[in-house]
């Protein structure tokens, strides 16, 4: 894991699910994958919220990654960040502690990059909620956050694993300056 940490606060990488939360499918195996060694590079945490885990989440997790991507080597960073306590799966927000983030390019409570990172910095934890697929995030995500992010500043919608990969790399940038 990246040791390179100069902030106080905890930074959580949420990824909602939006596809179908009764049954499993590839794509949320793959969005995971994807996350995850991001996530250990950037030593942030990865919750994952309202995926349809009929078990175990952990166990299940890493068989099924293993079983059914190369990304990520196979799931390793998945085990990685289970075996730091840096994974969690939830269905309640009220169970997640920090100030929430919403990710969009439609920001209805509007803040900059510059000031979330600041307040990392001074020891704030931080969720921020990425939706995967093409409709974003739901409405009641977006409600109960506090701030709402465009991160590139100008309203561009990008692909859920674009928005992933610079979100988390503008974040890393500036806490770590």
């Amino acid at each position: 894991m990246n040791q390179q940490r100069s902030h106080k606060g905890k930074v959580t990488i949420c990824l909602v699910n939006t596809y179908d939360n009764l049954k499993w499918h590839d794509i949320h195996s793959r969005n995971i994958a994807r996350a995850a060694p991001l996530c250990y590079y950037t030593g942030f945490d990865l919750c994952l919220f309202d995926f349809p885990f009929k078990e175990d989440y952990k166990e299940f997790l890493l068989k099924e990654v293993k079983e059914n991507t190369t990304i990520g080597e196979g799931g390793k960073y998945i085990e990685e960040l289970i075996n730091h306590g840096k994974l969690t799966a939830v269905n309640d927000p009220n169970k997640l502690k920090g100030v929430f983030i919403a990710t969009t390019s439609k920001p209805e409570k509007s803040c900059d990059i510059e000031t979330l990172t600041k307040n990392i910095i001074e020891g704030d934890d931080s969720i921020f909620f990425i939706g995967l697929g093409r409709r974003g995030l739901p409405r009641e995500i977006r409600k109960m956050t506090n701030y709402h992010l465009d991160i590139t500043g100008k309203g561009i919608s990008l692909e859920t694993c674009s928005a992933i990969g610079f979100i988390m790399g503008r974040i890393y940038e500036k806490i770590n300056l």
